[in-house]
């Protein structure tokens, strides 16, 4: 099953309504917003870190927001977090830096967020491509990612 096919699973299986747009290929947040014609703080940023402690955990943010390292580092019960080897990240999570989606992934992961996006009405994200997003409400993202939130 491709990391999309297991995205729409799950959003079935959890009775989450999703609408697909397809766009030319994105690579940043600044980008998908454009051509999603919509704010980037609707945009969904998700990184794959690594704690020094050798976890991989994933953080989702608005599009706009940078990572406070100290304050997902403290979340996470580390001393450091940084970005994750973009090899790795494919091997876990199933797709290429720049697409990587809040859940479904191929392994699972720890999942911290900011808050903020679960009280955006919508919210876009990639499923693992770069050439769609996936609108959902900010809501679904508590039921599917059950996030800690930083």
């Amino acid at each position: 099953m491709t990391l999309e096919a297991n995205i729409q699973q799950i959003l079935s299986d959890n009775g989450v309504d999703y609408h697909v747009v397809a766009h030319e290929p994105v690579y940043t947040n600044p980008a998908m917003a454009e051509a999603l014609q919509v704010n980037e703080s609707e945009t969904v940023k998700s990184l794959v870190l690594n704690t020094k402690e050798g976890d991989m955990i994933v953080m989702v943010l608005p599009g706009d927001r940078r990572v406070d390292w100290k304050r997902v580092a403290r979340a996470a019960g580390s001393k450091k977090v940084s970005f994750a080897k973009p090899e790795n990240v494919k091997d876990r999570v199933g797709c290429d830096v720049g697409c990587v989606p809040p859940f479904g992934h191929l392994t699972p992961m720890a999942v911290y967020m900011d808050q903020t996006l679960v009280e955006t009405p919508y919210i876009y994200f990639n499923p693992g491509v770069h050439d769609k997003s996936y609108k959902i409400s900010g809501k679904a993202l508590k039921t599917l990612c059950h996030p800690v939130y930083v």
